[in-house]
């Protein structure tokens, strides 16, 4: 009863904590950087970010969700599990090897974006690795300050530099991205002096398991799959519409609001997991949990979908100068993806933890495939609304499809509730929008 309360309370405490900074990263500076370099300049920024997030699927092969899973049911930290650590030394060069190959065949101005982004992509990697230790160790309470601790530095930061108030830099990408990958070596320094107060034993000795790389690639797939599902979009764009940055432009504009929402389901996913590892054998206890994170997850949705729909005018044109009619109109089918979103974090993870991975691969593949083929149809008519329809489609019924199958497999009974709120929802969205 304890450790449930704990979790809770620090559940609560990391989406309350998130709240409030999360979006004065994503609405204040992100929005404040996109507003000063324009939406074609922001639009090749978005598509590179998006092309260099896609690649990072090399730089965890699920080693974070190994880690959090395995640390999780065990009360010692095993040798192998420290031998992770000089695996991610490994995934880290493959990586920039991957980025080398794709700046090679870009042009200058693309290949200096990809490289500051792809260096941003392989700190917060590791950021993320080194905190599963904590979350995986139970240190819930502590988790929840590290998972603002980079924006909470980088916030006042950007804030001087944009105002002009304490150094004269231009307001240009290249210094956005050089202040975000100081933020996060200072965390990542933070995070590490904490394990080794802890004594939470993260490096283990030089040595490279092939076993474990083979063992850890059906996570680094489904890694690969939803990255692919979700952050191509503004390459595509690029791609494949006549006005390529500037529809990657508005498209950004929409995504980064997204963005700033769908990060409470990843926070509660990445506390889900360890828990539901940690008490498998205790189907009350992951009932409940599954059920709070649902239920929770939708409601959040709901609300904001609401607002979106109500004010998507008003918040356009409150928050962007340049084209707000446009990015309005893409606004509400863009945001109704978040129900699909929320559903794949919970029920995504509840595969993960236990370990029917193959299942998972499989829905988010068809998912993938499905996004693809109707991008392919509406973007080169259509832009940034197409993508939107594509994202709306695509990841309602991933969620959907997940929350079927596994309410099937863990013998929980059908939340048809749920399945009525999700569908009315998206039909009121898509006729609205």
């Amino acid at each position: 009863m304890d450790v449930a309360r704990n979790y809770n309370r620090s559940l609560f405490r990391l989406v309350l904590s998130n709240a409030l900074i999360k979006p004065i990263w994503i609405l204040g500076i992100d929005r404040w950087v996109q507003k000063e370099v324009g939406l074609l300049a922001y639009g090749h920024y978005f598509s590179v970010w998006g092309l260099a997030l896609t690649a990072g699927f090399l730089l965890d092969l699920g080693l974070t969700t190994i880690i959090q899973k395995e640390r999780a049911q065990k009360e010692f930290v095993s040798k192998a599990l420290t031998e992770t650590f000089w695996l991610k030394g490994l995934l880290l060069l493959l990586f920039f090897g991957i980025i080398f190959v794709i700046g090679w065949q870009t042009d200058p101005v693309s290949t200096k974006l990809l490289w500051g982004v792809a260096t941003i992509q392989a700190l917060n990697s590791f950021y993320v690795y080194l905190r599963a230790w904590v979350t995986a160790s139970q240190q819930y309470a502590s988790d929840v300050w590290f998972s603002v601790l980079d924006k909470a530095i980088l916030i006042p930061i950007c804030f001087f530099w944009l105002t002009g108030s304490l150094f004269d830099w231009p307001i240009r990408l290249e210094v956005f991205i050089f202040l975000q990958l100081l933020s996060l070596i200072f965390s990542i320094a933070v995070v590490g002096i904490y394990l080794y107060q802890k004594q939470i034993r993260v490096i283990g000795p030089v040595s490279i398991s092939f076993k474990r790389i083979r063992s850890a690639f059906p996570y680094a797939l489904i890694v690969l799959l939803m990255s692919a599902q979700t952050r191509l979009d503004g390459y595509l764009l690029m791609q494949w519409s006549g006005e390529g940055a500037l529809e990657s432009g508005r498209y950004a504009a929409g995504y980064r609001l997204l963005d700033a929402a769908n990060m409470f389901g990843y926070l509660v996913a990445s506390f889900l997991l360890p828990y539901l590892s940690r008490h498998s054998d205790e189907p009350a206890k992951v009932f409940s949990a599954i059920r709070m994170a649902r239920n929770g997850l939708l409601f959040f949705s709901l609300l904001a979908i609401g607002g979106i729909v109500l004010l998507s005018s008003s918040i356009a044109s409150f928050l962007y100068v340049s084209d707000p009619s446009s990015i309005a109109r893409i606004l509400p089918i863009l945001f109704g993806s978040i129900i699909g979103y929320s559903l794949v974090h919970v029920y995504g993870t509840v595969l993960t933890a236990r370990g029917e991975l193959r299942l998972f691969q499989l829905l988010i593949g068809s998912a993938l495939l499905l996004h693809l083929l109707l991008s392919a149809y509406w973007v080169p008519s259509l832009g940034a609304m197409g993508m939107a329809r594509s994202a709306l489609i695509s990841q309602v019924l991933a969620g959907s499809l997940l929350m079927f199958f596994v309410h099937r497999r863990i013998g929980e009974p059908q939340p048809y509730t749920s399945y009525l709120v999700v569908i009315f929802t998206s039909c009121l969205i898509w006729y609205f929008g």
